[in-house]
């Protein structure tokens, strides 16, 4: 039955999700030796500084050894980051938000417990004990989830490699969510086709994080304020995988790159854990009112996922300008 339901998610996640090439051997290994809470729908990710009914959103999927049987409980936490002077002072320490028992889990496409976790504004402020007047644009909210297996075992931030904490992978599980709080923008804004030229050559042979990529198509991603494009990383496996996507948001007056972006599935030297991409410490910045021209500024090596290539964590940089 395991390995039924094994070949079943195997093709379902290499028909649907674009670019991905994961071995059964890899998801095997990884479901043996522990478990993981599969991102499945990541629905809304940020709090709209304009409305205290905007909500974090999200569909988690559990996976053990014994097709789920194994879960007992799911611990969520919550901390408040203030990010401005006048907000940081207010900033919290990490707080056992909620338990989700394993009945509270519902059957899956796939018989995997699933389980819809929806957090308003309103809910997250009230828990740390803030007002809305309290908070400002580039806050964080963050949540992070601990799973407890009946065997006595956990699973949280920190125990896993790159390829199960990234996004848009069959696994898509990083045990952690930043929600960034955000002023809303324009549909339309930060949308449509840019030229592409890197202004700060990353850590591949060539300088350039993105390959063969003169201009993309850039949409709005899964919330107000988020945006995407596809595009290869140097590391690609040529002839097999299709273009990833790449996310980043509108924080205000900053262009923040998205954390956990997988290179590729196999983006590795002399590693299985393959690079992983996130935000630099600094942003490039963002205009609401003008769209034209920005940078998005992130590194390599997130997290010190460097594929065993050896550069550790490098920064990259990209100038965009709308055609």
């Amino acid at each position: 039955m395991k390995k039924l339901l094994l070949l079943v998610l195997l093709i379902s996640i290499t028909s649907c999700d674009e670019g991905d090439v994961v071995s059964t051997e890899t998801i095997a290994e990884e479901i043996t030796r522990g478990a993981v809470l599969r991102t499945q729908e990541y629905i809304n990710n940020d709090y709209l500084i304009t409305d205290v009914q905007s909500d974090f959103h999200v569909v988690i999927e559990e996976q053990d050894l014994e097709d789920g049987d194994l879960l007992e409980e799911v611990e969520v936490y919550i901390q408040y980051i203030g990010n401005t002077s006048v907000t940081e002072a207010l900033s919290t320490q990490e707080v056992l938000y909620d338990v989700l028992p394993a009945s509270d889990f519902y059957e899956g496409e796939f018989g995997l417990p699933r389980y819809e976790l929806n957090i308003s504004f309103q809910e997250a402020l009230s828990f740390v004990d803030l007002q809305l007047s309290d908070v400002a644009v580039k806050d964080q909210f963050i949540y992070r989830l601990n799973l407890k297996l009946t065997d006595g075992r956990n699973f949280t931030t920190g125990t896993s490699s790159s390829i199960i904490i990234a996004y848009d992978t069959f696994y898509s599980s990083p045990f952690l969510y930043t929600i960034n709080v955000v002023s809303p923008i324009d549909d339309t804004a930060y949308t449509g086709v840019y030229a592409v030229e890197s202004i700060l050559d990353g850590p591949g042979p060539d300088g350039e994080t993105f390959v063969d990529c003169y201009t993309v198509e850039i949409t709005k991603g899964r919330s107000n304020t988020t945006r995407q494009f596809y595009a290869w990383h140097w590391r690609y496996h040529r002839g097999i995988e299709q273009k990833r996507r790449w996310e980043f948001n509108v924080v205000g007056d900053e262009i923040v790159f998205g954390k956990n972006q997988l290179s590729s599935p196999e983006g590795y030297c002399s590693s299985t854990a393959p690079i992983l991409l996130g935000p630099d410490t600094e942003n490039g910045s963002a205009d609401i009112v003008d769209d034209t021209v920005f940078e998005l500024w992130f590194v390599e090596g997130y997290l010190n996922f460097d594929g065993g290539c050896g550069f550790n964590t490098a920064p990259s940089r990209y100038r965009f300008t709308k055609q």
